[in-house]
């Protein structure tokens, strides 16, 4: 395109800044929506100030229906992960012993987040860190070193390309000092967990599951 000339663009400021203040302009010459020829914006051919309005119109109602298809594509998801967070919170409250528990933790978690693989990965201080804030993101945006860490503790599939790690306060509910385990989530699926989730979100299913395996620890020191 070649460049406007200074004095040109300094005519069309003061023609667009006087159709601002003269609203009734088209009014009274309203055949000029149809004389008024512009380039259309994706094909190589002209049309009317009102088919290019039209244009506009159509570009933003397919936005707007895309926004609102993905507003309740999500909304409905976020239902159902509600649910299945209740059905899981339950199960876990029911366990009564360390393998039920583990197993409602792990088992739950997977129907949950609908992902391949759930893990307890034994307590280490080096985790310290994603407890407050959780490792999560895509496989290949994750730094080397936390995969790295994780490594040391379970074997990571290549088929996983999105995971979160979840730092568990463990010993934070009963009084006591602990190094936090972590809870690994993975997915085959590269848009399951994302760098924006919410750490909220992840950080209240940490606080519930450390707090169930404190509650089977402090039971089980009870009992010897």
């Amino acid at each position: 395109m070649s460049a406007i000339d200074p004095k040109q663009i300094e005519q069309e400021e003061l023609v667009a800044e006087w159709l601002r203040a003269t609203p009734g302009f088209f009014e009274r010459y309203a055949n000029l929506f149809n004389e008024i020829r512009i380039k259309h914006p994706h094909e190589d051919r002209t049309i009317s100030l009102q088919e290019r309005q039209m244009t506009v119109l159509r570009t933003q109602n397919q936005e707007l229906n895309r926004r609102l298809s993905e507003m309740l594509h999500f909304g409905s998801r976020n239902d159902k992960t509600q649910q299945s967070l209740v059905a899981w919170l339950l199960r876990l409250m029911k366990a009564n012993n360390k393998a039920d528990i583990e197993g409602a933790i792990t088992t739950g978690l997977a129907e949950v987040f609908e992902v391949e693989s759930a893990q307890l990965l034994s307590p280490n201080s080096a985790f310290g860190p994603w407890v407050d804030t959780p490792l999560c993101g895509s496989a290949k945006e994750l730094a080397a070193a936390s995969v790295d860490l994780l490594a040391t503790q379970t074997t990571i599939s290549s088929e996983w390309q999105s995971m979160v790690a979840i730092g568990l306060p463990l010993g934070r509910s009963i009084g006591v000092s602990q190094s936090p385990a972590v809870l690994l989530l993975a997915s085959n699926d590269e848009t399951r967990f994302t760098a924006d989730m919410g750490a909220f979100y992840l950080r209240q299913i940490a606080e519930l599951t450390a707090a169930a395996l404190d509650r089977i620890q402090a039971y089980e020191a009870k009992a010897d």
